[in-house]
């Protein structure tokens, strides 16, 4: 990777020097892991190492002026990025002023004026030196650490291969890596796959005590299964958590210094922050929809629905601003419309956004430049900051943007599929192929299948703490299937035994009590007749 040999042996050499280096990581779990990974890499040296990271909503993402003079002037001569850095101009070029050296590890967007900081040294997945480039260039924060982690051991071990104890390691730092990989959402091809299939395989037999601790308190048992979608939507949100409601230092302590009573402390403590997320997730997508004056009467929202604007932003005084983006996936998953939800705070608003397929949502940024504090992004998120005095002004330039650039296209869901099979099909050896081509997820979906003409065979089950999901029995020639259809429970009175329908699902292979059996995960439904369900 360009940059990593200069950037390794700057920090080998640090730790020889015995100079004070500070890892200032992001708050998310991508950053949060690839702290963890440098500092035991560091830490195995005897190296002089403390951990930064910033406060979500008192700092921002990324280097601060602030922090870099507080960790400066206290003595840190090697501030070594992860995860952030590379459009952090003014901060790093106040460090070097301020006579400590930088290294970055980062793998977002260059500065628009494609500038770069004046680091000693900048790894970066996307960077080209001297014509040479990274055969990955999809990388995460994460990987980069973890890329870097091994190029230091080498250094520090003056060999190609690294000793006894960074082995070990380096094996460890594939459990965190592949954590940073899922959870960063970046495409699961190439190395990102083999990093994340190499890092399922070692999170359960993971010697790391605060990583067992943290697992443990998820749910799972000792030696248990890990997959991807376990990552995304149990250990991931876990592990931001701290990050979105308070601060993720206790996630990093986590994964680096904790043992013991204070691993299960701090394990506890993220799951309690996990469920105060979950609770203020749930009433800001309340508060959401009232601000949208969503109708409850599904007769109404028909009508309220072709209503809504292009863009759809939302705003509120009592919105937490470490859970907008989450708000605003689930608003583009309800209405798919590119959203923006900000937190009202004074004087200013600030948030995040998020996109559908096939529309670049920086552009919209942009088209507001003139109305924001600070504002970026990419195809699909974004985040901006304005004063309140530009909000409706705000609002009403992306609503015209949208009617501009957005199509009826853009605005209609669109779910891909890659196989009509018959229920017979989904079979046990199917389930043994599919999982050949795990892991799963951005650039590697599950494969998605049509079942044609399948018949509810028994009466459908509403599942769920709230009723909220259904459990359904099919038929078709002979062979029976069970399936669970997440979030359509509505659908229970209009799904009599005897219907006949075609649906979209993945097939999964289950263990419940020691037998192995096929269930079907449905995606979508619809009634055979083509006659639409009135719900």
């Amino acid at each position: 990777m360009p940059g990593m040999g200069a950037a390794a042996g700057l920090i080998a050499q640090a730790v020889r020097d015995r100079k004070k280096i500070t890892l200032y990581g992001d708050y998310d779990v991508d950053g949060i892991t690839g702290t963890a990974m440098l500092w035991h890499t560091l830490k195995a040296a005897g190296a002089n190492v403390e951990t930064y990271i910033p406060h979500r909503v008192d700092e921002g993402y990324g280097l601060n002026a602030d922090a870099v003079s507080t960790l400066v002037n206290g003595g840190t001569q090697l501030l070594v990025t992860i995860d952030c850095g590379v459009s952090a101009i003014a901060p790093i070029t106040l460090a070097r002023k301020l006579g400590a050296d930088v290294v970055v590890s980062d793998h977002h967007e260059f500065a628009g004026d494609g500038q770069m900081p004046p680091a000693n040294a900048i790894v970066h997945p996307r960077l080209t030196v001297d014509g040479q480039t990274y055969p990955n260039p999809d990388l995460c924060g994460a990987g980069v650490a973890f890329k870097l982690a091994w190029a230091v051991a080498q250094q520090l071990c003056n060999a190609g291969r690294v000793n006894e104890v960074y082995r070990a390691l380096l094996l460890e730092f594939t459990a965190l890596a592949a954590l940073g990989t899922v959870a960063d959402v970046v495409p699961l091809t190439g190395e990102n796959r083999i990093i994340v299939k190499y890092g399922l395989e070692q999170l359960p037999r993971t010697k790391l005590a605060g990583l067992r601790a943290f697992i443990k308190a998820a749910g799972y048992e000792e030696g248990a299964k890990i997959d991807a979608t376990g990552v995304g939507f149990t250990l991931g949100p876990r592990l931001n958590a701290a990050g979105r409601m308070g601060h993720a230092r206790e996630a990093v302590e986590l994964l680096t210094s904790a043992e013991g009573a204070r691993a299960d402390e701090i394990a506890t403590y993220l799951e309690s922050q996990n469920r105060l997320r979950q609770t203020t997730e749930k009433r800001m997508f309340e508060t959401a929809l009232k601000t949208l004056d969503w109708p409850e009467d599904a007769a109404e929202q028909k009508a309220r629905y072709e209503a809504l604007p292009p863009i759809l932003v939302v705003a509120h005084e009592s919105f937490h601003a470490g859970v907008v983006g989450i708000v605003a996936s689930r608003l583009v998953e309800k209405f798919n419309r590119p959203t923006f939800v900000l937190a009202k705070n004074g004087h200013e608003a600030h948030g995040s956004a998020r996109s559908v397929n096939g529309f670049e949502l920086h552009q919209a940024i942009e088209a507001a430049r003139d109305l924001l504090i600070t504002g970026g992004g990419h195809a699909m998120a974004g985040g901006v900051k304005l004063s309140m005095e530009q909000l409706e002004a705000f609002t009403q330039r992306l609503h015209a943007f949208g009617g501009q650039h957005l199509t009826a296209e853009h605005l209609t869901p669109l779910l891909e599929v890659d196989a009509v099979i018959d229920l017979p099909d989904a079979c046990k050896a199917l389930c043994q192929y599919i999982e050949k081509l795990a892991p799963f997820g951005r650039g590697n979906p599950s494969p998605r299948f049509v079942l044609q003409g399948v018949k509810i065979a028994a009466p459908p089950r509403r599942v769920g703490a709230a009723g909220s999901h259904l459990q359904l029995n099919f038929s078709q020639n002979r062979s029976f299937a069970r399936g669970i259809a997440f979030k359509m429970g509505v659908l229970e009175p209009h799904l009599p035994v005897g219907s006949e329908l075609h649906v979209v699902t993945e097939v999964k292979l289950d263990s419940w009590n020691g037998q192995e059996r096929v269930d079907l995960v449905l995606q979508d439904v619809a009634r055979a007749t083509g006659e639409a369900f009135d719900i």
